[in-house]
């Protein structure tokens, strides 16, 4: 794996040594019913590298995080027997050619149409703590936590659409649509130790902020 993420390294920056570069940070968040608030978000930061007109790679450092739903057991009467919180996470590396289908010199209020392929290497954790309640005494309940963790390869797209914001410098806020490869399910099914078959791949909303260099004049 350290030899991938040496390699993304490898093709961004020597791409062009010429090349004009922003860092960007970004937020999204994925639509998934397995997870609390039928959702899972994403978070990170990344540079972007301008080889060509119309191709300007991205390298992203980005952080996973959901809970699923707690799931309580109980017994004939209805009381609480034994409460399991899951959750997963994962820290992902990627690399996306993104792909700029106008491009050339903008104004404040332009919009760029861009292609997000993305291709990822990721390290993902999945938590499980499982309680078994003692009904006489609840101070008395045992908690056992479980942790799985995989490495994963994965690829995903996304479409969007990118704003320049000024004239005087290349800042500009990215509006995109993601189809994410990073599946955490496998290790959620792993650290519950049932028959369910989990997938967090799904389509996502996304924020990416740029900040760019000072125009010359």
């Amino acid at each position: 794996m350290k030899k991938n993420i040496f390699y993304f390294l490898l093709i961004l920056f020597s791409a062009n040594s010429n090349a004009q570069i922003r860092g960007f940070v970004d937020l999204s968040f994925y639509r998934h019913t397995d997870f609390q608030g039928s959702s899972y978000v994403q978070g990170g930061l990344g540079l972007e590298t301008k080889v060509y007109k119309f191709l300007k790679p991205e390298f992203g450092v980005t952080y996973y995080y959901g809970a699923l739903e707690d799931y309580n057991k109980t017994d004939a009467v209805g009381n609480i027997t034994s409460v399991a919180k899951v959750n997963a996470k994962a820290l992902n590396f990627g690399f996306t050619p993104k792909i700029c289908l106008s491009c050339g010199e903008y104004s404040a209020g332009d919009v760029l149409l861009q292609i997000l392929p993305t291709y990822n290497i990721s390290r993902i954790e999945a938590q499980q703590n499982y309680t078994t309640i003692n009904q006489n005494n609840p101070s008395l309940s045992k908690t056992k936590k479980d942790i799985v963790t995989e490495w994963q390869q994965s690829v995903g797209i996304g479409l969007g659409i990118d704003i320049i914001l000024s004239d005087k410098n290349y800042d500009s806020l990215a509006i995109n649509l993601y189809y994410t490869g990073v599946n955490m399910g496998k290790a959620i099914g792993e650290v519950e130790s049932t028959n369910t078959r989990y997938d967090s791949r799904t389509l996502g909303f996304g924020l990416n902020y740029y900040f760019g260099f000072k125009k010359k004049d």
